[in-house]
């Protein structure tokens, strides 16, 4: 019993030394922000990179890389873990409490003030690399023959080969962007 009120106790500490923190200015999101995202946060990595948002994320990532890498490619760092955040290397960070990606996804963008989000729909999400236009008849073993025969415009991935095409899932993904927005940022067209 004494071990859990103790555990409960440290925690409680940690997300005070968190919210003193971010109160702080580290959490400062420049205009156009890019993430690291810690092995919690897959979704949520998800659903920035559907958004346009530049997120590195990997299952693999340990604590010592996560803040390397947000210190080295100034990255804000995403994260649940409040041991991770309490190191006084880590300078740039949302905490995100919630455990429901959805939920995380709103309080990132709330954090960052962004009037518009960068550029949804341009991005991996799988490697997060920048996609780009592609040439129909490049895609058509690629494809299967009913997306070729109804759609003319494709992009692909330069990491990894993926092909992307504006299907019904891209309509659902905008219409759960607009409403997870609800009006703090506009979706470009």
């Amino acid at each position: 019993m004494g071990n859990a009120a103790t555990r409960r106790e440290a925690a409680r500490v940690r997300h005070g030394l968190i919210r003193a923190k971010a109160a702080a200015g580290a959490a400062g999101a420049t205009a156009a922000p890019r993430f690291v995202a810690d092995v919690m946060l897959g979704r949520l990595a998800k659903w920035l990179r559907i958004a346009g948002f530049d997120v590195l994320y990997s299952n693999r990532f340990s604590d010592d890389e996560l803040v390397r890498i947000s210190r080295l490619q100034d990255r804000v760092l995403l994260s649940r873990d409040t041991r991770l955040l309490v190191r006084k290397e880590v300078k740039s960070f949302i905490f995100l409490e919630s455990p429901d990606a959805l939920i995380q996804f709103r309080h990132v963008i709330e954090s960052t003030g962004l009037p518009a989000l960068p550029a949804p729909l341009t991005r991996c999400l799988s490697c997060n690399r920048v996609l780009v236009p592609t040439e129909r008849e490049k895609v058509r073993d690629a494809v299967p023959p009913f997306v070729y025969s109804t759609h003319t415009l494709y992009k692909s991935c330069p990491g990894c080969g993926k092909i992307f095409w504006a299907g019904t899932h891209r309509e659902a993904a905008v219409r759960t962007l607009r409403e997870l927005l609800g009006g703090i940022a506009d979706i470009p067209a």
